[in-house]
């Protein structure tokens, strides 16, 4: 079972082919500010356990060696806004090797701010894979926009899922060091990850959008 802490009200659910299978995973937010976690089903858990697949998790872009070899990734600063790791295509010479498996948008709520005018509050999630491995490797990307009318700024934050076969990881890392040379990747457990997000995971309240 699984309990919401303070930072997470929401969750939305993907199902997607992987390998000879499909497989869930729980995306959960908060409508009233911009953190995201995410959850993988018993299926990848069991394939992790084998030592068939890896998945990491990225708070920040930049140290995912995928998000910053084939994706335009942006920061944008200013006196109304604070955006980290906005993405904002696939990078044109890499658009033969990566396709969309979803591109979706969800609108959570309108927020009035000081100017008067209303905005939406949006979740963006987008998955990836690589053409020649359809069935070996997910690469999910969320973005939270969120207006906090405290400081009057929008705020976007991003956040990477990555679940790939090991022998899709190597050949992955083969193409990014053949392109720049390589990127040593941060990688967040997702145990670890799941524990923080979760206060005791033998219990499940999850609210659905």
């Amino acid at each position: 079972m699984l309990t919401f802490g303070n930072r997470l009200n929401r969750s939305y659910s993907l199902y997607l082919p992987f390998g000879d299978n499909y497989t869930t995973v729980d995306i959960f937010f908060n409508k009233m500010n911009t953190y995201v976690g995410f959850k993988t089903d018993q299926i990848i858990s069991r394939l992790t356990r084998d030592g068939e697949v890896k998945t990491h998790i990225f708070k920040n872009l930049k140290q995912s060696s995928f998000a910053s070899t084939f994706l335009d990734i942006r920061d944008i600063r200013s006196g109304t806004m604070d955006i980290r790791c906005q993405f904002n295509n696939i990078l044109p010479q890499y658009r033969g090797q990566i396709q969309y498996v979803t591109n979706e948008t969800v609108k959570l709520c309108k927020v009035r701010a000081s100017d008067g005018k209303d905005y939406d509050s949006l979740l963006y999630i987008y998955v990836f894979f690589f053409s020649d491995y359809p069935d070996d490797f997910l690469y999910f990307l969320v973005e939270r926009q969120h207006i906090d009318t405290t400081i009057n700024k929008k705020l976007v934050r991003t956040f990477g899922l990555q679940i790939s076969t090991v022998d899709c990881l190597d050949n992955m890392n083969k193409m990014i060091s053949f392109y720049n040379g390589g990127t040593e990747e941060i990688v967040h457990d997702e145990d670890q990850m799941l524990k923080s997000l979760f206060p005791d995971k033998d219990k499940i309240n999850v609210r659905k959008l």
